[in-house]
């Protein structure tokens, strides 16, 4: 008498089969996700960096801090720590190599922040489509 124990190369074929099935309809939506989270944190850092810009703006009697000075040291002297506690990070990994916290006078895409002192207009510097397909510097 033979007995039936384990499971038969078919069984085991058909798992394998059904898992990847289930792997490739959900690798792709994770992979959304996780860029959208990304592009919502970096759209909370932008907030802040604006939030700060103004709190600057009404402390200083109408003045915005200078753009002058380098794009590492660009705004750290005029807002940390006192408005904000560092230049925060774009985090666009899908779209950029690395994460920059450095601030632009010009858009250039980089991958950082750009900032114009005659109005306070800060932006992420970046002419690449979000997960919604908008430009990310119209954010």
């Amino acid at each position: 008498m033979k007995r039936n124990s384990g499971l038969t190369i078919f069984e085991i074929l058909a798992m394998v089969v059904i898992l990847g099935v289930v792997a490739g309809i959900t690798l792709p939506k994770f992979r959304l996700a996780l860029h959208q989270a990304r592009e919502g944190r970096t759209k909370a850092h932008l907030g802040d960096l604006r939030g700060a810009l103004a709190i600057y703006y009404s402390d200083n009697f109408g003045l915005y801090p200078s753009d002058e000075g380098a794009p590492e040291t660009r705004l750290t002297a005029a807002l940390t720590p006192k408005y904000i506690n560092r230049i925060p990070f774009v985090d666009l990994d899908h779209h950029y190599p690395e994460n920059l916290n450095t601030v632009q006078d010009r858009f250039d895409n980089r991958g950082d922040w750009v900032y114009s002192m005659l109005n306070g207009f800060v932006a992420v510097n970046s002419w690449m489509p979000d997960t919604h397909n908008r430009p990310i510097s119209s954010w």
